[in-house]
């Protein structure tokens, strides 16, 4: 099973299928509940960064969905969020 951060409260909170449900206790996310092991690495925290990552420096979709092993479409779905995010800050100001 893959650690915790550090300082972090959790407490198990049933099952999702055959995965461990936690729920945090932190008082900065209270009651937020999250799986320590995702079967899919499109669900993971913090890929949308990585993918972004992994664009400013030249890599195509292709390279992108191998070395990350996440599907077309959730690469593709990142950059129409990033895009729809952009335009609508610029039009903001």
């Amino acid at each position: 099973m893959p650690r915790v951060r550090r300082g972090t409260k959790t407490f198990r909170n049933g099952k999702a299928g055959n995965k461990q449900r936690c729920l945090c206790g932190d008082k900065d996310y209270p009651g937020r509940s999250f799986i320590l092991e995702y079967t899919y690495n499109d669900w993971k925290p913090g890929i949308d960064e990585r993918i972004i990552g992994m664009a400013t420096n030249a890599s195509r979709i292709r390279d992108t969905t191998r070395v990350l092993k996440v599907s077309k479409q959730k690469v593709s779905d990142t950059f129409k969020k990033r895009k729809r995010r952009q335009a609508g800050s610029i039009s903001d100001t």
